[in-house]
């Protein structure tokens, strides 16, 4: 499961702080969602994944599904309101290995893939 936030520049011209309280609330939602088993990390600037070893690819989309149920609800930088929205998006990788640069480049193309929908 793959995420970045949205429209994360608004946020930084707020505040860089507002921009990082957006970082650890994204990281929060998704830590939240993820199962113990679950591995969540960043990959980038804004970019999130959850990684999982279950097989059955409902599993990863009722995550995605309940991450994406959080979209709109704030997080609190100086008394404002500021709302959260994150792109989330499935990938499958099949295969023994999987090497760092090639779960990237997947992982972009497929958070990149979401924004058009």
């Amino acid at each position: 499961v793959c995420s970045d936030i949205a429209h994360l520049l608004p946020i930084n011209e707020i505040s860089h702080k507002a921009g990082d309280l957006a970082l650890l609330e994204t990281l929060s939602r998704l830590e939240n969602a993820a199962g113990e088993e679950d591995i969540v990390f960043r990959i980038g600037g804004d970019e999130f994944v959850i990684l999982t070893n279950r097989k059955e690819i409902e599993y990863a989309s009722g995550l995605a599904e309940q991450i994406r149920s959080k979209n709109g609800q704030t997080f609190i930088f100086e008394d404002k309101q500021i709302p959260l929205h994150l792109h989330v998006a499935v990938v499958k990788f099949e295969g023994d290995m999987i090497r760092y640069k090639d779960l990237f480049q997947q992982l972009h193309r497929t958070i990149d893939g979401s924004k058009e929908g």
